[in-house]
């Protein structure tokens, strides 16, 4: 009887019990269609200095905007699709999203590319995200749940791979051909969505938290501009690109001091809404339950991960390694297939779902990943030990991503969880953006020091060379600028040989011990695996 009115109710969720899957295959395609979007913008770089004048820092902002609007406004999304209505939710999101790909194709500045464009698209994706996120648990339980995750995760692992047929596009026909193409696939999605199944109405008596989706939005908008710009901006010495400084510092320490108050000012307000009976934009679920914190820290591990790897590899094998931008793309795919294929495959061979089990296997192989990735650099390239660890990350990653969304739906009430989807959406956002400033920056200062302490320890160069070098300061950069750099300083033949060693072997130190430490960070988060839920 128990068992019956099991698989009634999933009928009435518009599922069955023999796992639907047309409303994944939906689902998913959303999930594709953001993460192609971004790795799109990240290889259209010579394309957009060529069609429209702009300069990579015009691109960063063009990033940055979308980050920022998606990152600030995914919580918001969540509880807009559960007071609306998961569908409805999804179908604004990509009309956004194809609407945001139209402006990008018809711009004629990167003002409008990266305000209008951009903008669109992000807004977008803050719908997006949290409807697909929100209905898997309105759509699955149990076992079906967490292998529709972990088709979820596998979609987003195909941002690594579509680096490759969108370069040969660009190449053979533009930027406007290619996200007027990703236009199009929107369009498709969203004709796609009237396979979704119908849900049960949202319940009348909820509204949307007006105050509280404002105070998230402006917190997690000052948060990560203040995260996303530590490496442009400085941390307290303003750098040459600031544009301002607050008290004489930069900028970016207020705006993550001001952000983190604003958010913990939600917190409270949100805790009043609940106690008066209202709804709330967060609830104390989220906040207050050990085993939805450490899934959430499960959410955002993997994609600080892909942050820091992003800023720490792509630059070591292009500049060091002198790979080139399709022979980078390529190397994604020993990454993105290994995280792909574990992100669907290992939740449908588990017989009985164990997210805490699952995620330490994905924590354990990322940690031996990067630590042997580290070993390969060497200071004037990588050894094959690069192509193993590379794997072992990629599938480290898709194995943990595959149960972390579900260990934070599956341990609170089916409102909740299908709300938890912009809340998870917000932790993949700061962890990327954590992942991409905190290690960048750490790159650079190590190299500095590094540099400094291998410089005064050098011999056969004149005392004012060496002088001279650390003076203008050395930062990440290739053999030739090492090179120009002793040349400047009065350094020739020998001398300047040296030089260059000595600062190849401090930027290669550098990347290691920044690699070690990534490590160390994950080893903290595998600790933080302790709360996560034991078994489904």
């Amino acid at each position: 009887m128990a068992r019956n009115n099991q698989n009634q109710a999933a009928r009435e969720r518009g599922c069955s019990a023999s796992f639907p899957m047309i409303p994944l295959i939906v689902i998913i395609l959303a999930q594709v269609g953001t993460s192609s979007d971004n790795a799109a913008l990240g290889i259209a770089v010579q394309e957009l200095v060529g069609a429209l004048g702009a300069t990579v820092a015009d691109v960063q902002m063009a990033n940055l905007a979308y980050s920022l609007v998606a990152g600030s406004c995914m919580i918001a999304g969540g509880m807009i699709g559960v007071v609306v209505g998961w569908r409805k939710t999804l179908r604004i999101g990509l009309a956004l999203a194809i609407l945001g790909e139209a402006v990008v194709v018809t711009a004629t500045s990167m003002d409008v590319f990266t305000w209008g464009g951009r903008f669109l698209v992000g807004l977008g994706a803050s719908f997006i995200t949290p409807s697909v996120l929100g209905l898997i648990p309105a759509l699955y339980e149990g076992h079906a749940r967490a292998t529709a995750f972990g088709f979820v995760a596998a979609a987003s692992a195909v941002s690594a791979l579509v680096p490759i047929p969108f370069g040969i596009l660009l190449d053979a026909a533009g930027f406007r051909v290619t996200f007027g193409v990703i236009a199009l696939y929107f369009l498709g999605v969203l004709i796609s969505t009237r396979f979704l199944p119908k849900l049960p109405k949202p319940d009348a008596g909820m509204s949307i938290d007006g105050v509280g989706i404002g105070l998230a939005a402006g917190g997690l908008a000052l948060l990560l501009l203040g995260i996303a710009r530590v490496s442009t901006w400085g941390v307290f010495e303003p750098l040459p690109g600031c544009p301002f400084t607050v008290f004489g510092i930069a900028p970016t320490i207020p705006a993550i001091v001001a952000g983190s108050a604003v958010l913990a000012g939600l917190v409270v307000f949100e805790r009043r809404c609940e106690s008066r009976g209202k709804a709330a934009l967060l609830p104390h679920a989220f906040i207050g339950t050990p085993q939805v914190r450490a899934g959430l820290l499960a959410v955002a591990v993997p994609f600080f991960c892909m942050g820091a790897q992003g800023i720490l590899m792509t630059p070591y094998l292009q500049l060091v390694a002198g790979f080139s931008a399709l022979q980078t793309g390529l190397l994604s795919l020993l990454s993105g297939v290994p995280m792909l294929l574990c992100a669907m495959l290992v939740p449908k061979l588990l017989k009985t779902v164990r997210p805490r089990l699952v995620i330490r296997i994905g924590y354990g192989l990322v940690i031996a990943g990067v630590c042997s990735m580290a070993l390969s650099l060497e200071p004037h390239g990588v050894t094959p030990l690069l192509f193993v660890s590379t794997s072992l990350v990629g599938a480290g990653l898709g194995i943990a991503n595959s149960q972390a969304n579900n260990a934070v739906a599956s341990v609170v009430d089916p409102v909740a969880a299908q709300q938890s989807g912009g809340i998870q959406g917000t932790a993949r956002n700061i962890g990327m953006a954590l992942g991409t400033a905190v290690m960048g920056s750490l790159l650079l200062v190590a190299v500095g020091i590094g540099a400094a302490m291998q410089l005064d320890a050098l011999e056969g160069v004149a005392p004012e060379s060496l002088a001279a070098i650390e003076g203008t300061g050395v930062s990440f950069a290739d053999d030739a600028a090492y090179e120009a750099l002793a040349n400047g300083a009065g350094s020739q033949g020998d001398e300047a040989a040296a030089v260059v060693e000595t600062l190849a072997s401090a930027r290669c130190d550098a990347a290691r011990a920044s690699m070690f430490v990534l490590a160390g960070i994950v080893a903290l988060a595998f600790v933080g695996t302790r709360s996560i839920v034991k078994r489904l």
